[in-house]
């Protein structure tokens, strides 16, 4: 319920904002990006192959065999699914390791899809902070932005250590406890136990011996943010404005955090949005232009959750198939 609230406010605000600045300026920058939309499209495409890279390092070696171009499919299919409807992630996490569980077990699966987000969230973090740190100097922000992007910021950080904790000290001895209390029947909870010592398993192995995948992971991911900044950098040459690379780092990185600060939005339907008018202000630039970018963004975005749904459905005809044959899973899923 509150994702759908979220939702409609979202796309309340992203109205407003077109309705404030002004269709036909908006239209009008739109059409000077033109054809273009599809090299940025491109690079989108280009992007995820890293962000899927980051996922396949921290797989165990002996999984990654013939696995890259499935996990593709996978990833765009899981992530259109935690867009495209109001589960938040647990939807297409959960569509992710049942595509997977005739690949690899799905402790295997569901380790490698916690430490590849914190592999992720942890090179966003790193990209944000850079980002900003160049970009300061030459925004005009009243003290109060200021301190809101701090805090932000700050709440970010907290988030990815308490997630690093969680998974580092184990997930399964917290989640038996709170099943427990709940009152789940004792034989769902020993599968459920049974499971999680995999994961858990999993992820020290990841976490205590192959610390350079780890790293590897979070590379392939700041790769992708890079790229972001280029089609950034791209999207403002077309537009006309100056060419400024730290523009773009700091524009990209702010829409970055603003994107995690509003997770609970889907796709941040409009927050997105008006953080680059924000950013795009800050700056001293057109406000049609960031609602130009925004929009082709969300052109963008809608485009990936189509392909994603295709792959979905192509997907899951393969895992029918395969249903038949003998299975490949070594531990059962809860």
């Amino acid at each position: 319920m509150m994702r759908i609230a979220s939702a409609l406010l979202g796309a309340a605000l992203l109205v407003w904002l077109v309705a404030s600045i002004g269709i036909d300026a908006i239209v009008a920058d739109l059409v000077r990006i033109g054809p273009r939309l599809l090299v940025v499209l491109a690079l989108e495409l280009v992007i995820e192959a890293f962000n899927t890279l980051g996922w396949w390092f921290v797989l165990p070696v002996a999984e990654r065999s013939g696995t890259y171009a499935w996990l593709y499919w996978v990833r765009g299919a899981g992530n259109a699914l935690n867009d495209a409807t109001p589960t938040a992630s647990l939807g297409g996490e959960a569509v992710k390791i049942a595509l997977l569980r005739h690949r690899m077990s799905s402790s295997v699966a569901a380790a490698s899809l916690l430490a590849s987000r914190l592999s992720f969230s942890s090179a966003k973090a790193i990209f944000v902070a850079g980002g900003l740190i160049a970009v300061w100097p030459m925004l005009t922000l009243s003290r109060q932005a200021s301190l809101a992007l701090l805090a932000g910021f700050v709440l970010m950080l907290a988030g990815i250590a308490a997630f690093a904790v969680i998974q580092v000290r184990g997930i399964g001895s917290g989640t038996i406890s709170a099943l427990r209390r709940a009152r789940i029947p004792a034989r769902w909870i020993e599968r459920v136990e049974h499971w999680l010592r995999g994961v858990d398993g999993h992820l020290r192995g990841l976490y205590r011996d192959r610390t350079a995948d780890l790293i590897r992971s979070m590379g392939a991911h700041f790769c992708g943010f890079a790229l972001g900044t280029l089609q950034i950098l791209l999207l403002m040459g077309w537009l006309g404005l100056p060419f400024d690379p730290v523009a773009a780092v700091g524009i990209e990185a702010f829409a970055t955090l603003i994107g995690f600060l509003m997770v609970v939005v889907p796709s941040s339907l409009g927050v997105q949005e008006g953080g680059r008018v924000l950013i795009f202000a800050a700056l001293g630039l057109p406000r049609a232009a960031a609602m130009a970018v925004g929009i082709t963004f969300r052109l963008i975005s809608l485009i990936e959750i189509a392909l994603g749904l295709a792959a979905w459905i192509v997907l899951q005809s393969r895992v029918r198939g395969w249903a038949s044959q003998p299975r490949t899973t070594r531990d059962p899923a809860p």
